[in-house]
């Protein structure tokens, strides 16, 4: 899992549909406001099992009001 803060980098990796520089390819992004009222994206990998590849959708108090921005699943 990953947590990034930088649209550039997300941005990169829809571009490259899951694929960032050599990495896994990606499972899913999930765009949500952190606790401190930032846009962040968690991404996660096709190899993590099921209940991580889905564990930014859980609202919590580090993540609020998440939506997926980009998925396999998608395509």
């Amino acid at each position: 899992m990953a947590t990034i803060d930088n649209k550039k980098i997300i941005d990169e990796i829809i571009a490259g549909d899951g694929h960032y520089q050599g990495d896994e390819r990606v499972y899913m992004i999930v765009e949500y406001e952190n606790a401190w009222g930032n846009t962040t994206w968690g991404v996660t990998w096709e190899y993590e099992m099921n209940f991580m590849k889905l564990r930014y959708m859980e609202e919590s108090e580090y993540v609020r009001n998440p939506r997926v921005l980009w998925s396999q699943t998608q395509q």
